[in-house]
């Protein structure tokens, strides 16, 4: 984003920053103590796009640890499972392209998790390794606000083939190998696929009658099961869907923005990465491939770079990086904590970024949004304002 804007801009950019921390998000999130019936919830949440805690969403109250999982479904459950080396994929950071004794060339990628196949009982023992000597807390981040960088694999044909925007710094990147950090985070619609055993028991309802009569698009897209730690971190990102989040065991620790501080976000397109290692996790051996795609030319395929939108900077380190990105002192972060048996409401498009406090099993009801309202009219509007800036 162009930080270059007239007098004009940045009070316009003030007024709505202004309106929206005390119209929209002045208020403290709210907890209820039971579902509310649908009107009420479409009157005063889907409709406001407001979120809120819902306590007592589950009639049995669920409370589920992965222990518990592992005794309705057995040992041997595969799990898809996220790797990483220090908890932070699925967000920027710097890929190293070029090095020599005194300086590395570096460019900022969207870097992937290395997905890797394992029973369930193996993924706990990973999770719960003792890491006490690398620190209980996610803080591979240096003070600046950087993550170590990991080189990029040079067998990919695009690695040199592509023009980046690189820095070049003499401080070395940080390859000594740590315990690897896993996350299972699969996703699309992984509680009644890849773990329908554990659906299959009903301990889950197939929907949230109130909400899904609110929402008004029909059945859940997707049902999701969520199992990490505190070292598992997913970056600022947002998603078309209403995201109804309930907390079987632990606590998980959302920091959420309002649609409208899309402009102070700092979201930019990037290059596609994914981590990958050896056979042996615990080798330390990361690196980045190059993340392409087949593209049809007149002259037959060739591999194009892929690219996505994201935003950089963690809206958590706003004190060691706000002068690098000023517009972040805008915007409305909200950290909210959600404990074992309460419900999230995350209306549709709101910013998150979340994690644990500790061990937690988490699920999650995805409905689609409706994208004939103003909700999203409006935010399509101020993505290609934030273009244009």
């Amino acid at each position: 984003m162009a930080l270059s804007m007239s007098i004009a801009d940045e009070e316009a950019l003030d007024t709505l920053s202004d309106d929206v921390g005390s119209l929209w998000c002045g208020q403290q999130v709210a907890v209820l103590d039971s579902p509310p019936d649908s009107f009420t919830f479409l009157r005063d949440f889907v409709h406001k796009s407001r979120p809120c805690i819902i306590r007592n969403a589950l009639m049995d109250n669920v409370r589920l640890t992965i222990d518990d999982i592992i005794d309705r479904v057995g040992p041997d459950v595969i799990l898809t499972v996220d790797v990483s080396p220090d908890g932070h994929a699925d967000c920027i950071r710097h890929v190293v392209l070029a090095t020599d004794e005194q300086h590395h060339v570096r460019q900022k990628m969207f870097v992937k998790p290395h997905e890797r196949q394992m029973p369930i009982a193996e993924f706990r023992d990973i999770l719960r390794r003792d890491y006490d000597e690398f620190g209980s807390k996610c803080n591979d981040r240096s003070e600046g606000g950087d993550l170590d960088a990991f080189p990029l694999d040079k067998s990919n044909d695009l690695s040199s083939n592509h023009s980046p925007t690189t820095t070049t710094t003499t401080s070395s990147h940080n390859m000594a190998s740590k315990p690897p950090v896993v996350y299972y985070s699969k996703q699309s619609d992984c509680l009644r696929t890849e773990m329908k055993e554990l659906f299959a028991t009903n301990i889950f309802p197939q929907s949230f009658p109130f909400a899904e009569e609110a929402f008004g698009t029909g059945p859940p897209d997707a049902v999701n099961l969520w199992i990490g730690n505190e070292r598992s971190v997913s970056s600022m990102h947002k998603d078309h869907y209403e995201n109804l989040f309930y907390v079987c065991s632990g606590q998980k620790e959302f920091v959420l923005n309002p649609p409208a501080d899309h402009l102070f976000l700092y979201e930019r397109e990037f290059p596609c990465g994914t981590f990958t290692i050896g056979e042996d996790i615990d080798s330390g051996q990361w690196s980045v491939t190059l993340d392409n795609q087949e593209e049809d030319t007149s002259n037959g395929n060739s591999l194009e770079e892929v690219k996505t939108k994201w935003i950089e900077p963690d809206i958590t380190k706003i004190k060691e990086i706000g002068d690098k990105f000023p517009l972040l002192h805008k915007s409305h972060p909200m950290k909210v904590l959600v404990s074992a048996g309460e419900m999230l409401y995350i209306p549709s498009l709101w910013y998150h970024r979340v994690t644990q406090t500790c061990e937690t099993v988490g699920v999650n009801y995805w409905y689609d949004m409706q994208f004939d309202t103003p909700h999203w009219c409006y935010y399509n509007f101020l993505r290609g304002l934030n273009e244009a800036m």
